[in-house]
């Protein structure tokens, strides 16, 4: 599923803040010494990460170049975005589902 950025309303995967997350912390720190995997860890470097993102968008995203598509910038999508990032903070899964049955019912 998308989420949309809320500057430009440019579509992304949902997978590119985890993407993104491990762009920035190459050395992995959410696993331990003997490679177990600690979600509470990752959700300190997650979080913050998805909360950039629903302030700077597309900006956000420095693994991919991110930046504004304003050739094509979709206001409506954006706007709804913004909307749902300040609702819904850190329920992406909530977010994309959103936007999803919006672009369905043809909102967006």
């Amino acid at each position: 599923m998308d989420i949309r950025c809320p500057i430009c309303g440019e579509p992304w995967d949902m997978d590119c803040i985890h993407e993104e997350v491990e762009y920035r912390y190459p050395d992995k720190p959410w696993y331990n010494a003997d490679g177990k995997y600690n979600q509470q860890i990752y959700d300190t470097y997650y979080k913050p990460t998805l909360r950039e993102f629903g302030q700077k968008g597309c900006e956000a995203l420095t693994a991919f170049g991110g930046t504004h598509n304003e050739l094509s910038k979709d206001d409506n999508s954006a706007k709804l975005s913004s909307m749902l990032f300040d609702v819904l903070g850190d329920d992406i899964d909530g977010i994309a589902s959103e936007l999803e049955d919006a672009e369905y019912m043809g909102l967006i």
